[in-house]
């Protein structure tokens, strides 16, 4: 294990259904894997997050794990990493599989209710 990761919470959305016509989210299954985070200052890549998004609180990390995101598909959301106690929508993903220390790099956001 790498030693610059720590245990996170992740929280993957279960796949939802419709209930009486209406479409009902999946509820969140919560699980731990671990991380390197690190604050991405404003100057710093931000062209790799989207556009549209209240983009003030973002993210890189450093995971072995592959992990859902926002464009993996339309219909499906992406994870939610929990962070401080604030949680985190993974909005990008790097592979990042060269055979020496294979991973994968993550870029997140602060996900606001509201």
């Amino acid at each position: 294990m790498n030693p610059f990761r720590r245990p996170y919470t992740v929280r993957t959305p279960s796949s939802g259904q419709y209930v009486n016509g209406e479409w009902q989210d999946g509820a969140y299954v919560e699980s731990t894997t671990y991380f390197s985070v690190q604050s991405i200052k404003n100057t710093q890549e931000i062209e790799h997050l989207p556009e549209g998004r209240r983009i003030d609180d973002y993210r890189r990390l450093y995971s072995d794990t592959l992990l859902q995101i926002t464009s993996d598909s339309a219909l499906s959301q992406p994870v939610l990493i929990v962070i401080g106690g604030h949680n985190y929508e993974l909005t990008h993903r790097e592979p990042w599989q060269n055979g020496i220390i294979p991973h994968y790099k993550y870029y997140c956001v602060r996900k606001y209710d509201g």
